[in-house]
């Protein structure tokens, strides 16, 4: 059990903060994005998965909102941006 309460949030890139669940070979994090901010393009290195809590954001693709679940596969890339009221998502992704 992980009391995510208990987890201090971390600064990392700029407009994003992170709480790490865990990180065997899969890492499981809880992540805050900044309203309205943008993050330049990225190749996923993993195959991850990103299940949408609350807010919005968008990408070349289309715009997911809460209940959203979005699966980037290995190799593909993407730049992103957050709605008006930022967006928290689950983040899971394999590390090989």
């Amino acid at each position: 059990m992980v009391d995510t309460n208990s987890i201090e949030w971390n600064k990392f890139r700029d407009h994003a903060s992170i709480k790490n669940l865990t990180k065997d070979n899969i890492f499981i994090d809880l992540i805050n994005l900044d309203p309205n901010s943008s993050f330049d393009e990225h190749v996923h290195e993993n195959d991850e998965w990103v299940f949408v809590l609350k807010g919005s954001f968008s990408d070349e693709n289309g715009t997911y909102s809460k209940g959203h679940f979005i699966v980037g596969k290995k190799g593909s890339k993407h730049s992103t941006k957050t709605g008006p009221d930022g967006c928290q998502v689950i983040l899971i992704k394999l590390v090989k």
